[in-house]
């Protein structure tokens, strides 16, 4: 074939191809959204010296149309529509009051996942319930990790389902050696961060690279001590795509709570409750059913997935993945003398849950290895 003829080929190709083929976009699964607004009032009774909201997400300040320092009367204007403000306001006391936007992350992206779903006809995505069980086990995670920063404290944790968001202080106060090799005592390292987790069929993970830090302080105790922050859902407001929000109406609480945040001159590792939102109160507060294997004698523990039990498992076992076995054992106050034998799939997870309950104070506990492993030994004592 002549060079020629080749060139006419492929322009005859290729006008075929283009004239048979018409390339279209999907429309867009919601309309863009508007710009809107905010307002409300602040009332406290220590003046308000400043205010002004923050997306999260873009790490944008905005400042307000109005705000009168009077009435603690306010509004804000022109602010992107879809997305949610922190307000964040400083006393003449130095306490600093701020919302806290605890949406899980990417949180626009997953309602324009919903909507496509519902476009196409397909199911929507996988539910289930944000229950108790979930709150023990986001603690454990949070308080049981080994890492630079040597104590956490959990201030928050919202739950959506199959996700969920945590607030959370960490510290470290000891000494420690910089990136230039120099000790670097009498320094504290304060953070207050964002974390996100997502339930992967019974166990949670926490999602990486995706920390929001929030606040950093490296500084010496004295300097630290002064820091004064809490953080209230309440003052974190969502504009919805047609730019519309419901009105603000918050109460500074008179005296500082520590428990919302970090209040000035507490100890570093003091300890307070964690507020726990979006929790399913009636299935939380049903009586959780005790396994059969739990009544007396050996206590045989599958630490694998439930989907791995659910293909094969020694008669008599139960199923607890290993990620949950501090709180399900806690649940089912099984004494710390019981003799527990825990397999997996090759031994690596149910040394992990050893080693869990070992720091529980529970001093009867083996690991068996496998399935394969178990079976056999099971097996030969017939």
């Amino acid at each position: 074939m002549t060079g020629t003829l080749k060139i006419l080929l492929a322009g005859v190709i290729a006008g075929f191809c283009c004239g048979a083929v018409k390339l279209v976009d999907d429309p867009p699964p919601v309309k863009p959204p508007k710009s809107g607004g905010i307002e409300g009032k602040i009332s406290s009774k220590v003046r308000i010296v400043s205010l002004h909201a923050v997306s999260r997400v873009t790490k944008k300040k905005y400042q307000p149309y109005s705000f009168s320092k009077k009435t603690g009367s306010f509004t804000f204007t022109k602010l992107p529509g879809d997305a949610t403000y922190d307000l964040c306001l400083s006393l003449a006391d130095r306490r600093e009051i701020e919302g806290i936007d605890l949406n899980f992350v990417d949180a626009r992206l997953l309602k324009l996942a919903a909507e496509r779903r519902k476009q196409l006809g397909l199911p929507p995505d996988r539910s289930r319930k944000f229950v108790q069980a979930d709150v023990d086990q986001l603690l454990a995670y949070a308080r049981d990790m080994e890492d630079f920063m040597e104590d956490r404290r959990v201030i928050y944790i919202k739950g959506r389902g199959r996700r969920a968001t945590m607030l959370i202080e960490l510290m470290r106060l000891r000494s420690f050696v910089a990136a230039s090799g120099a000790a670097r005592p009498g320094k504290i390292i304060w953070r207050v961060e964002l974390w996100y987790f997502l339930e992967q069929r019974g166990g949670w993970e926490r999602i990486a690279n995706q920390e929001r830090m929030l606040r950093r302080i490296e500084d010496t105790p004295a300097n630290w001590s002064q820091t004064h922050i809490e953080y209230y859902p309440k003052l974190s407001v969502y504009i919805d795509a047609d730019g519309q929000a419901e009105p603000v109406d918050f109460q500074v609480p008179d005296k500082g709570d520590p428990t919302r945040g970090r209040a000035a001159g507490t100890d570093p590792k003091m300890k307070g409750k964690s507020y726990i939102l979006g929790l399913d109160v009636k299935a939380a507060t049903q009586p959780a059913k005790r396994p059969k294997a739990a009544v007396a004698g050996k206590l045989i523990i599958d630490v694998r997935t439930a989907m791995e039990f659910g293909d094969d498992h020694i008669p008599g076992a139960i199923n607890i993945p290993y990620n949950l076995i501090g709180a399900r054992i806690s649940e089912m106050e099984i004494a710390r003398t019981r003799e527990i034998v825990l397999y997996c799939r090759s031994g690596g997870r149910a040394g992990l849950a050893l080693a869990i309950l070992k720091k529980m104070g529970y001093t009867n506990v083996t690991n068996a290895g496998s399935l394969a492993d178990i079976q056999k030994k099971m097996s030969r004592k017939k």
